[in-house]
């Protein structure tokens, strides 16, 4: 069961208020996708003629909803990952190895956020081919994703380090 809603007796049930801002966009990006999806296949098949921007636009909303969607569940730890060492190791081993594993993969996530930042900055005046915004709004995805999971990362290892918890 969902570590946020979780309360006895009931089921796995977010409200809008529990949502993070992560989850919010990652929504929005999703709707975004729907409508300019089905806009497009209603111009070609019904109108005849085609929007063309609408692939592009769900393009640039899809990495949006991916790198923010996977913030948003690195905040509630949904990613996957392999603790069976830790289980049978004794305590304080186990906390060694979840240091570090977390600095792994706090470096992991900055290394990734630092290279996305990079190209980011370097397609400020790339036009997209249809739209012509610039490309760093789709690569920016990848900036904004990666630097959030650092962040929430990095928030997480905080609270355990405070907490005395290994895992």
């Amino acid at each position: 069961m969902n570590k946020v809603a979780e309360r006895e007796g009931e089921e796995d049930v977010l409200s809008f208020s529990q949502l993070t801002f992560e989850e919010i966009l990652a929504a929005v990006m999703m709707l975004v996708i729907v409508v300019s999806v089905s806009w497009g296949v209603l111009t070609r098949y019904v109108f005849a003629t085609p929007a063309s921007w609408t692939s592009e636009a769900a393009s640039i909303a899809f990495a949006w909803a991916v790198f923010v969607g996977a913030a948003a569940a690195f905040l509630r730890r949904e990613h996957s990952s392999v603790d069976a060492l830790l289980a049978i190791c004794p305590r304080p081993i186990a906390r060694i190895l979840q240091t570090v594993a977390d600095l792994v993969v706090l470096a992991t996530l900055l290394a990734v956020a630092w290279l996305a930042i990079g190209m980011t900055l370097s397609t400020t005046d790339v036009p997209t081919t249809v739209l012509r915004i610039p490309q760093s709004v789709t690569y920016g995805a990848a900036a904004v994703g990666f630097t959030v999971m650092a962040l929430r990362h990095l928030m997480a290892m905080t609270r355990r380090f405070r907490a005395g918890d290994a895992a």
